[in-house]
């Protein structure tokens, strides 16, 4: 048995190097699920760091009110805002055109202030305020992603316009920019209990001590009364602002692209090994009735791996090349190795048993792990298949393992992962073992009827 197994292998080789042609698609073959990671990564390198070149319509229809000889023209504090902002590319147009181009998709969204706008906003000094609008035009069909990107810009311009008019609004009311509505009437109300607590005392000072007392009293009440302003400052300050937010992150990403590269690693090594498995033979290269269905599932599983160690070795390179920050490099090129031999064996597997029912079973898998396996989404906001395929895919602790070994290593989390990952692999083996033997015959007569049809292209 064994020596049947060194010989399918000795062939593969002799057939590897023989001719020069086969040399070069065995080289592709080696190359493309590098491409399809490195291509993939390096496009998402800082997506959200480019919304520069993101066009964003504004539209400016709001009329100027003059109020005692004052003119206002909150609209064009507006654009002059946002003329500050490099977040986006702003470009001006008029409200029709602004539509039609948000309606038919050359452009992602548009702000359109409306004529009334100044107007409303100083509304709220005539005894009967009105609420200013500002109306956001966005087209869900351009991108899945545009319109959460210009949907956050749009509401922080409205944020940053109310803060505007609220801060100017306290100024002209209540003569400070600091003092909020709340803060001020809290410092009224304090005031107020000053005033008569200060009222009490001295007219108990009155009755009970000489006029020397009551200078002392008077004293006192001073004294009183800037501990309470000093208060009142304080109470002004907080409510200006009342909360800090303070950030801390855990294991800083350099860049998106390395947030996203174990997933697209992992995913472009499980790709390779369906590039392979569509393109070499599970068959000997000759003699193939000579070797029982075991030797050949091990003598050909050699060519597999050892085409997979290349394509996971050329597309660590290929990360390194890109700069993609490591914890360490060697931890990484190590767990993608294995990953490739875990993928390898279980493709390998469905298809030496199988045939192309195995090929399409592959395929199918994929398709489940690029949703299903927490490598971009998170698993929670996806459907409840997804969620409870979760555990039942390789991906999933693959995706886990780069991910420990591009940010850094939690070492219990990290080898239970790759406990998992030999458990599909030693279930793989176990399974090709088993039922190699009892369904080479099928997967034989599958493949001749396939044939026979002239619709495949199955090598004979």
């Amino acid at each position: 048995m064994i020596d049947n197994i060194k010989k399918i292998i000795k062939d593969d080789s002799e057939a590897m190097f023989k001719n020069p042609i086969v040399v070069i698609v065995l080289i592709a073959l080696i190359i493309l699920p590098s491409l399809y990671s490195v291509i993939n990564v390096y496009a998402c390198w800082d997506p959200y760091g480019d919304t520069d070149n993101i066009d964003f319509i504004i539209v400016n229809n709001d009329n100027p009110v003059t109020v005692n000889g004052t003119t206002y023209s909150y609209g064009t504090q507006v654009i002059q805002s946002l003329q500050e902002n490099n977040n986006f590319n702003w470009v001006y147009k008029d409200e029709d055109d602004a539509r039609d181009m948000v309606k038919n998709g050359t452009s992602y969204a548009a702000i359109i202030i409306p004529p009334d706008f100044t107007k409303d906003v100083l509304s709220v000094y005539s005894g009967n305020p009105t609420q200013a609008q500002i109306e956001y035009l966005v087209n869900d069909k351009t991108s899945p992603v545009a319109p959460k990107i210009t949907g956050n810009a749009a509401t922080n311009v409205n944020t940053a316009v109310s803060d505007a008019i609220i801060e100017k609004f306290n100024t002209r009311t209540y003569g400070s920019t600091t003092q909020s509505p709340v803060a001020v009437q809290q410092t009224q109300v304090s005031q107020n209990a000053t005033t008569q607590n200060a009222t009490t005392q001295t007219a108990t000072a009155q009755n009970a001590a000489t006029g020397n007392v009551t200078n002392a009293s008077t004293s006192n009440m001073t004294t009183a009364e800037l501990t309470q302003a000093s208060y009142n400052q304080k109470v002004s300050e907080y409510f200006n602002s009342p909360t800090e937010l303070t950030n801390h992150t855990y294991y800083k990403a350099d860049s998106y692209a390395q947030q996203v590269a174990p997933f697209y690693t992992a995913l472009a090594s499980w790709v390779g090994c369906i590039i392979l498995i569509a393109l070499l033979s599970v068959k000997p290269v000759k003699d193939e009735d000579k070797y029982s269905p075991i030797e050949v599932y091990f003598g050909k599983i050699g060519l597999f791996l050892g085409m997979n160690t290349c394509q996971s070795i050329v597309t660590f390179i290929g990360l390194c090349i890109l700069g993609i920050p490591m914890s360490s490099g060697l931890t990484v090129l190590l767990v993608m190795l294995l990953i490739g031999w875990v993928f390898m064996t279980i493709v390998y597997t469905l298809v030496s048993l199988l045939g192309n029912i195995g090929k399409a079973i592959a395929l199918i898998i994929l398709v489940f792990q690029i949703s299903g396996t927490n490598g971009i989404y998170p698993i929670e906001i996806m459907s409840p298949l997804f969620q409870g395929l979760m555990p039942y895919l390789p991906m999933t602790y693959a995706i886990l393992l780069l991910k420990d070994a591009v940010f850094g290593v939690i070492w219990p989390t990290f080898i239970r992962n790759i406990g998992f990952l030999i458990i599909f692999l030693i279930a793989a083996l176990a399974i090709g073992i088993i039922v190699k033997e009892k369904l080479d015959k099928r997967a034989k007569y599958f493949d001749k009827k396939l044939n026979e049809s002239r619709l495949f292209e199955l090598r004979k």
